[in-house]
């Protein structure tokens, strides 16, 4: 994470976007920090920076629409806003349909499009998403927690072959801790 990253992030308006009870920056800035402790890729950990700045099928409020993926590129280089852009226009919940699978072809929702993509670029993707889930965890409701731990859990789970140790021990305590919390 560099200077120019946050400036293009505040002048997208970022850090004055509401999302998980705080900023979007903040919550940008926590996944990019945990992609960056679990030793991610360069690319990959500013993917995270940047994940869900296109909007998303979770997350509709777009600091940045698709006219601006050149200038995006420009700063955060082509392999990371590659993986944004699929995290963007992809329903992450299908990521875990193609564990095991030769080929990986995924749906753009937004333009109504199939994906072809390898197994390194999903394994990013999910990664970004585990970093992504794992960050608002601690900010949601009771319940909302225990809905997503019990969903997540099993999804994580079963990507132990796609994603970074450090990374799934994070994932098996965050979410194990959900329902050992006292209410």
């Amino acid at each position: 994470m560099n200077a120019s990253h946050i400036a293009l992030l505040e002048e997208l308006g970022a850090n004055v976007t509401s999302h998980s009870r705080r900023t979007l920056l903040a919550h940008l800035q926590g996944t990019h920090d945990l992609l960056a402790a679990w030793e991610n890729e360069s690319h990959v950990c500013v993917a995270g920076l940047f994940h869900s700045v296109y909007g998303t099928y979770a997350f509709d409020k777009q600091c940045a629409d698709m006219s601006m993926r050149e200038q995006i590129r420009g700063v955060i280089g082509s392999d990371a806003e590659h993986l944004v852009y699929l995290f963007c226009v992809t329903d992450r919940r299908c990521f875990y349909e193609h564990l095991g699978a030769s080929r990986f072809c995924l749906r753009d929702i937004v333009h109504d499009r199939d994906l072809e993509l390898d197994h390194d670029i999903l394994a990013a993707l999910i990664e970004i998403e585990v970093a992504n889930i794992l960050e608002q965890v601690p900010r949601r409701s009771r319940k909302k927690a225990r809905h997503v731990a019990e969903w997540y859990g099993d999804a994580f789970s079963r990507s132990r072959d796609y994603i970074s140790p450090p990374a799934a021990k994070a994932a098996e305590r965050c979410l194990t801790a959900v329902f050992t919390e006292v209410p």
